[in-house]
């Protein structure tokens, strides 16, 4: 006997007429924009016995595994030094399981390094015997992982952090940062002297190579040091002597899920152009206590929305020297973040399905995998005029902000110990910066055509003449740089050699701007529209691929990857939720290209993104980092507060690592990366 149960996600909406804002009339507006109800069906098989007055029985399948997972990805220790490894089962259900000491562990090269397996004291504890690098695989129900260790006579760098975060000094004075290395061996070095500094606004505030700033003038910068392939990077805010202009609650969420949190961030302007966060001396309170609640100045977390009700809305005010704002709450059921990767057919966001890809899937749909494989394909060394060349290079660009310009370095440089990477004619560059943000990407060349956000009104030079000067032209260690090179007269590498590119980027303090939350609750339906921070993101986008695809010619592929967890965040310059919502953002995008390469149809947010007509490049995740705080998604991702500097904003080398173990996963066993190999 089978038996049907049904369930619906909830209210639905008729959008077969429904518009964006500013798009062509009469195209109907895209389904993906607002997920309706799905019915999902549960087939419960009872089986009865035979047996008169015996009682009936249901027959329930046990969860299977599914795949296994090895963690940390391609690390590296000294001869000497041990590593633990740990293994995750992954099963049919959602569910996981660390299968650590149940897996039977090896290593395919035992003269360098040897791993305990199942038996012994402790289950994959690797011991570095000599120089070199072994595979170290792990092996549970008929699955296998693995990952490779490196082993060096000398300890190595894998991270660098740089100290303090957030940092505050007015002009004319002087704020000391320091950065220090952690080594292979777990050691720890200060570094500060041997880093290369840079602001990112010289009129603003400079770095001397002692890593000693000096504020020039009101505004924000972002302070970057480099040091041994790595990067680390911090906000400075450079305060002056101007008076108070006006005042933001710059946090403009009008949903929160039940018993959930919100963190709102009071913002100042000053008339000499300066700005500051001013969150824990401001007077926060909730018109309804019943509904929500908000803790004050003088409390643990200030600013911080906690929803009490299951239902209801609240007005939250914030006043600071005699400056009030204020912003409503709604409790919304369907306002709690779901990873992407894991929200099934019958979940929503504030009414928008899930899912990496269209049809609430993560599974790359046939036609547009079918395209991404034959980009792989196509991508070949290039000479420096972009003819084919067994002695020529194969670019993988990164470009970004500050947390890109992070996460790749850590990447690259985590790559290039790697001996399981193509060395032979992979470049892998990071062309992120801080403060770099999206609108700057947009304009391929000159000037950005609209001011960016913060840019004080100036319009600021495009990306790519950066990129072109002192990245690829500077890169020596490329494998096909000429000797003598590293100038604009003699380059390294060239433009026509970049053929993939990584994007992740966002904008700063999207709410003092105007830009809404993804569900705008002065609309009716709480529909989506061009006013949203997502919508924005997503054109930018578009803007961005069209422009690296005019830069760069032999451009094939582009991976997006957004915003990790900012639900840490202890400011507001780009917090939850518009971290999140960033995924819908590149989402959109992707299901636009696959749209318009099956009917032509142009999306008016996305723009022209075929790779047909050579407009833009194939466009993928690449790959999916967001995650719950703390709630760990299927595949085990999390992040905890112990994973972020102390803005909450930027990570540190923990969370760092947590990335670049995502992306060599990614790169190593996507079907769409085959130039990455060997």
């Amino acid at each position: 006997m089978q038996v049907l149960l049904g369930k619906s996600s909830g209210r639905q909406m008729d959008k077969s007429n429904e518009q964006l804002p500013g798009a062509r009339a009469g195209r109907p507006r895209d389904s993906r924009r607002v997920a309706g109800a799905t019915l999902v069906a549960l087939t419960l098989t009872l089986l009865w016995s035979g047996c008169a007055g015996t009682s009936s029985s249901r027959n329930s399948n046990p969860p299977t595994v599914t795949s296994i997972s090895v963690a940390p990805t391609t690390p590296s220790i000294v001869v000497g030094a041990t590593k633990q490894f740990s293994a995750t089962a992954n099963y049919s259900d959602g569910s996981n399981k660390d299968v650590t000491s149940s897996a039977t562990w090896t290593s395919t090269n035992s003269n360098v390094a040897s791993v305990q397996s199942t038996g012994q004291a402790t289950p994959g504890l690797a011991k570095g015997v000599a120089a070199g690098s072994a595979t170290i695989t792990a092996a549970f129900s008929g699955f296998n992982a693995s990952t490779t260790l490196s082993v060096t006579l000398t300890p190595v760098v894998t991270s660098i952090s740089i100290s303090p975060t957030n940092a505050s000094v007015s002009v004319g004075s002087t704020v000391q940062f320091t950065v220090t290395a952690t080594y292979s061996d777990g050691s720890n070095k200060n570094v500060t002297t041997s880093c290369a500094w840079m602001s990112s606004d010289a009129t603003v505030a400079t770095v001397a190579v002692s890593g000693l700033a000096t504020g020039l003038a009101p505004g924000n910068v972002n302070v970057t040091a480099s040091f041994s392939g790595f990067n680390a990077v911090t906000v400075l805010n450079v305060t002056g002597s101007g008076t108070l202009t006006s005042f933001f609650i710059a946090q403009v969420d009008p949903n929160i899920a039940p018993s959930s949190t919100l963190q709102m961030f009071g913002y100042a302007e000053y008339s000499d152009g300066s700005s500051q966060w001013v969150t824990s001396s401001t007077h926060w309170t909730s018109s309804k206590t019943s509904v929500a609640t908000v803790e004050d100045q003088g409390a643990a977390s200030p600013g911080l929305v906690t929803a009490v009700g299951s239902s209801g809305t609240t007005t939250i005010t914030a006043t600071f020297s005699g400056l009030q704002a204020s912003t409503t709450v709604t409790i919304a059921a369907n306002a709690k973040p779901l990873d992407l990767m894991d929200m099934t057919a019958s979940e929503n966001y504030l009414h928008f399905q899930g899912g990496l890809y269209e049809n609430s899937s993560d599974t790359v749909p046939t036609d547009h995998d079918t395209a991404g494989k034959a980009a792989a394909v196509a991508i070949q060394p290039l000479d420096h005029t972009g003819k084919a060349s067994s002695s020529g290079a194969i670019v993988f660009l990164g470009i970004g902000m500050s947390n890109a310009t992070e996460e790749f370095s850590a990447f690259s440089s985590t790559a290039a110990a790697d001996s399981g990477v193509n060395h032979a004619t992979l470049a892998i560059e990071d062309g992120a910066t801080g403060a770099a943000t999206a609108c700057y990407w947009t304009v391929a060349q000159g000037q950005t055509g609209a001011t960016c956000p913060n840019a004080k009104g100036v319009l600021l030079n495009n990306q790519y003449d950066r990129v072109r000067d002192t990245v690829l032209a500077t890169a020596v260690g490329a494998p096909s740089a000429p000797p003598g090179c590293g100038s604009t007269s003699n380059p390294c590498l060239t433009e026509a050699q970049v053929q993939v590119l990584w994007i992740k980027n966002a904008n700063p303090r999207p709410g003092p701007a105007g830009e809404r939350t993804l569900c705008d609750a002065t609309v009716s339906g709480c529909v989506n529209n061009s006013g949203t921070e997502a919508i924005l993101y997503e054109a930018q986008l578009g803007a961005t691929i069209r422009a690296a695809k005019s830069r760069y010619p032999n451009l094939k592929e582009v991976f997006l990857a957004t915003r990790i967890y900012a639900g840490y965040a202890t400011d507001g310059l780009n917090p939850e939720p518009y971290a999140y919502e960033y995924g819908y953002s590149a989402k959109w995008l992707i299901e636009a290209q696959i749209v318009q390469e099956r009917n032509n149809t142009v999306d008016p947010v996305a723009g022209d993104m075929s790779y047909t007509s050579g407009t833009a490049a194939w466009t993928a995740w690449g790959t999916y980092i967001w995650a719950d705080g703390a709630t760990p998604r299927s595949d085990g991702l999390e992040w905890l507060q112990s994973d972020f500097q102390s803005d909450g904003t930027h990570p540190n080398a923990t969370g760092t690592t947590k990335v670049v173990d995502q992306l060599m996963g990614y790169f190593k066993g996507s079907p769409y990366t085959t130039w990455f190999l060997p």
